[in-house]
């Protein structure tokens, strides 16, 4: 995004997340959900949503989001899933979805892809969509670290059935076997990307 915006803008509902925000100049933040955007309309050129859509009240955020863009803007939307896929070990996907999920199970999402006709009666043609992978590299701590910033552990620590701490010691235990050696491994990730352009 830096190569190609004069001006960056960047939302998140999560004051958390935010304080791990990079700090650049060209880039402000906000603290506001998705849906309201606290910004004046037909500002931006380009809007993008990183592994967010599942949990915004769709038909509102394509609302404010066709507000803020200027015609013929540019909506993209995308996502970046672990797919548990362990390079060298096909264990560790049998462990994901029979151990992990059922520990921390996913929270209720929207997980219905956008379709044509939704997006059209928000004032948006889909023009393209394609779908990408990528490898992300994690050692032990590292893998603990990323399970723990899931909705799945969040949403069961928030419901008091376990701390972070436990969590923690929990998922230590139970990736180490997969982890002979301290060097990292690779790991899948990937989703769908959906080109989305403002109608007139």
């Amino acid at each position: 995004m830096k190569q190609i915006a004069k001006r960056i803008v960047g939302a998140d509902i999560s004051a958390a997340m935010l304080s791990q925000a990079d700090h650049d100049a060209r880039i402000d933040y906000l603290r506001c959900p998705a849906e309201a955007l606290p910004l004046a309309g037909l500002i931006f050129d380009l809007l993008t949503v990183s592994s967010g859509l599942h949990w915004f009240e769709r038909n509102a955020f394509l609302a404010e989001a066709c507000r803020v863009l200027r015609p013929r803007g540019w909506l993209v939307i995308y996502d970046n899933f672990f797919s548990a896929n362990l390079h060298g070990n096909p264990g560790f996907k049998s462990w994901f979805a029979s151990t992990y999920l059922q520990r921390f199970p996913t929270p209720p999402r929207n997980s219905e892809p956008l379709d044509e006709r939704s997006a059209k009666q928000a004032g948006f043609q889909v023009l393209a969509q394609e779908k990408y992978a990528n490898l992300v590299f994690f050692d032990r701590e590292q893998l603990v670290d990323y399970l723990l910033t899931q909705t799945n552990v969040i949403a069961a620590i928030e419901r008091g059935e376990a701390t972070l701490d436990d969590a923690r010691a929990y998922l230590i235990t139970e990736v180490s076997p997969f982890f002979p050696s301290p060097e990292p491994q690779a790991f899948d990730f990937g989703g769908p990307i959906t080109y989305l352009r403002k109608i007139g």
